[in-house]
């Protein structure tokens, strides 16, 4: 199944009318069935819901101009080379047991001494 669909495009003043899933086999004089996709369906809904003024409706200018825009991410989405979340060390590792920190101990015990200061602290006030 596709997701494209035909916009009903009148020739007059290019406003887009409406939408069919398929090809309408009828032809019109003043109608024009320009094929688009659901997302672009989506898109020129969401104009004219939130950004457009009320009673203002979408024209297949404001499509042209978003496959413009959406070409153009693209493209330059392409050019940017995508680096590398993980750079190795250049520094050799340290052996496991040469690893350990010697200040951890001290740390934890001053980190202890400390809390229990502050609670006696705040419970004789």
């Amino acid at each position: 199944m596709t997701d494209n669909i035909w916009l009903e495009v009148d020739k007059s003043n290019g406003a887009i009318m409406s939408y069919y899933l398929h090809l309408p086999t009828t032809s019109s004089s003043k109608f024009d069935y320009i094929e688009a996709t659901q997302d672009e369906l989506t898109y020129l809904n969401a104009l004219e819901e939130a950004v457009f003024p009320q009673g203002t409706i979408a024209t297949i200018s404001d499509l042209s101009e978003h496959r413009a825009r959406v070409r153009t991410a693209k493209a330059n989405a392409a050019k940017i080379p995508v680096k590398a979340a993980y750079k190795p060390s250049k520094k050799p590792q340290k052996p496991a047991d040469k690893a350990k920190d010697t200040n951890a101990p001290a740390s934890k015990s001053n980190a202890k001494e400390r809390f229990i200061a502050a609670l006696k602290q705040h419970r004789s006030r």
